[in-house]
C-alpha cells in the first residue's frame, strides 16, 4: 500500500489488534497510530495536513460508539473514509455503519492479505483518498 496511503487510525481498545495492524499495514510502509477510544483520537491532533489517512473503527468501543463517531466526523466535516470492524455478522450494525457514513463494514478476524486486498480496494476505488485538514470542535 506503500504510496496508497500515508497513515491508517486504528481505532480499538484491544492492544493485540493494535499490534497486528502496526506490524502488517507497517510493513506496507503505512505509518500505523492507534487508539483505544473514539475519545482518544478525537482528542488527538489527527489532522495532520497533507496526510492520505484512513481510519479502522472497532464497532464496539468503549464509551462513544463506532456509530457515534461517524456522526460526529460527518458534523465536523472530516473527510477521512472510516472502515468499521467487527466479529459479529449482525447485518443491522453492517447497515447502520453504512448508512452513518463508514465505507465499509469488514469482519473480524482480520486476515492479513484479505484485508490489504479490500484496502487496496477501497483506496483505488476511491482514487482521491481525501487528506487530512484541521479541524475544530
Amino acid at each position: 500500500m506503500r504510496g496508497e496511503l500515508d497513515v491508517v487510525y486504528v481505532i480499538d481498545p484491544d492492544e493485540a489488534v493494535h499490534d497486528a495492524l502496526e506490524a502488517l499495514l507497517g510493513a506496507t510502509g503505512t505509518r500505523v497510530v492507534c487508539y483505544a477510544s473514539a475519545e482518544a483520537f478525537l482528542d488527538s491532533n489527527f489532522a495532520d495536513s497533507g496526510k492520505r489517512g484512513l481510519v479502522l473503527a472497532e464497532v464496539n468501543l468503549p464509551g462513544m460508539g463506532s456509530l457515534a463517531l461517524l456522526r460526529r466526523l460527518r458534523d465536523q466535516g472530516v473527510n477521512l473514509p472510516v472502515v468499521v470492524l467487527t466479529s459479529t455478522s449482525n447485518r443491522d450494525i453492517s447497515d447502520q455503519a453504512l448508512k452513518a457514513g463508514a465505507v465499509e463494514v469488514i469482519g473480524k478476524p482480520l486476515v492479513g492479505d484479505r484485508l490489504l486486498n479490500r484496502l487496496r480496494h477501497l483506496v483505488r476505488h476511491n482514487n482521491d483518498v481525501p487528506r487530512n485538514e484541521a479541524i475544530g470542535e
